[in-house]
């Protein structure tokens, strides 16, 4: 379970260099732009993420099974999808950049700064999804080694380039995202040299006339769809955050991308532990093993609570410091001060959504993962339309997205999977 937590955990630190980086220039202007760009580049990353969460559900199960010619054919057929969206993308995207960057309503100039980065990370999407489906395929696999592998060289690379590329070639916006985009590529080279070793070690099969048919993607479009859409709210709620955030100023939307690189670290954090009980919770139920579904369950789940606990406090302790590392502008400095204290306890008020996540993908309840963030979104839209229009009350309203989203999936937790078990150790 370390290796996903860790690198999970380490993710983060590729959007702190970026901050870091552009954050001791002299203008707010280039935060204030890459977090435009990144808050719409967002919606591939993490938009497509259902293709991991997909693919390592369905993995981890026929892994368990020990079925090696189904687990060949839903990566195929998982790789097929893929192609089709970072084609569509591809295509698309001068109106996609142009129809996101119309809806965040920013100023000229960070939309300016904006329009540069999006121009340049667009050509990384081939490298961003695969390297996100294929870590998903290695988790379900139970092999998460790669995982620290691949994101480590990445963020080596992306530190390396940042510093160069900024510093050294004067590119600023341009140098973060160039950079960005090579270290992808070189993650998905070795991502890629990695599963063709994995694949020569599985036992050879492939049913190549399902990767033909449409009703044989059914199944992956019945769970990607609850995903798709759950993750597209999610996302919907990052962008009206950003784009209410921009219509109080520029500094402010650079504050605002400082202290949500803490909320980047603490969601990766905690999909650490919801990746490792994804991957162990579709293993015990594809072997039909309800005593080691019930000790995933508790290991994960309080390994989750243990790491909510230490982030709050550690943002409580040295926050400030983080800050002051992320940037050298002092009304940054104070604006994102102000508002730290809202993040010191997002993890203890909405974090169990996080854990939970990996828990339903194991158990294939995907509808009941999209429900909750329908609830939470709903809670953020409603309070955003209401409430005074400041910026801690924007806080305020974002922070109720995940305390919906947790109490939700909480109920949904003990109301049905839990008396799944107890029945199941209650049988003969």
């Amino acid at each position: 379970m370390w290796p996903v937590m860790l690198a999970n955990a380490s993710m983060p630190l590729l959007g702190l260099v970026d901050t870091a980086v552009l954050g001791h220039l002299d203008d707010s202007v280039y935060l204030a732009g890459v977090a435009l760009g990144s808050s719409l580049m967002a919606f591939v990353f993490w938009g497509f993420n259902f293709l991991s969460m997909g693919l390592s559900g369905f993995t981890s199960q026929a892994y368990g099974a020990r079925n090696a010619a189904l687990l060949r054919t839903q990566l195929a057929q998982y790789s097929l999808v893929a192609l089709l969206l970072i084609s569509l993308v591809l295509a698309l995207h001068p109106w996609l950049i142009a129809a996101g960057l119309n809806f965040m309503d920013a100023s000229n100039a960070a939309t300016e700064e904006a329009q540069l980065y999006l121009s340049i990370r667009v050509w990384g999407v081939p490298a961003q999804i695969f390297n996100t489906m294929l870590l998903g395929f290695f988790t379900g696999m139970q092999n998460t080694r790669i995982s620290l592998y691949t994101v480590s060289l990445a963020q080596m690379v992306n530190l390396v380039l940042d510093v160069v590329l900024v510093y050294g070639f004067g590119l600023t916006t341009a140098g973060i995202a160039l950079g960005t985009v090579l270290s992808e590529y070189l993650a998905l080279t070795l991502v890629l040299v990695m599963l063709t070793r994995t694949l020569r070690r599985l036992d050879p099969g492939l049913d190549r006339s399902l990767l033909h048919q449409l009703r044989a993607y059914k199944a992956i479009f019945n769970v990607s769809a609850s995903l798709f859409l759950r993750t597209f709210l999610l996302l919907s709620g990052f962008a009206w955050f950003n784009r209410l955030g921009a219509q109080f100023g520029n500094d402010v939307l650079a504050a605002n991308a400082i202290l949500l690189t803490f909320l980047t670290l603490i969601s990766n954090t905690l999909d650490g532990s919801a990746a490792a009980s994804e991957a162990q919770v579709g293993l015990a139920i594809g072997r039909g093993r309800t005593d080691q579904l019930r000790t995933v369950l508790w290991t994960t789940g309080l390994a989750a609570l243990a790491l909510m606990m230490i982030m709050s406090l550690s943002f409580a302790v040295a926050g400030g410091l983080i800050i002051d590392l992320l940037t050298g502008q002092a009304q940054l400095e104070q604006l994102a001060r102000q508002y730290l204290p809202w993040i010191m306890a997002l993890p203890l008020a909405g974090g169990l959504a996080f854990w939970l996540d990996g828990v339903f993908i194991g158990a294939r309840m995907t509808q009941q993962m999209r429900n909750g963030v329908i609830f939470g979104f709903t809670l953020f839209l409603c309070s955003s339309l209401l409430l005074p229009a400041n910026n801690h009350w924007l806080w305020f309203g974002f922070s109720l997205m995940f305390i919906g989203r947790s109490f939700w999936m909480l109920s949904v937790f003990r109301l049905h999977l839990i008396p799944k078990i107890r029945q199941a150790k209650k049988a003969p």
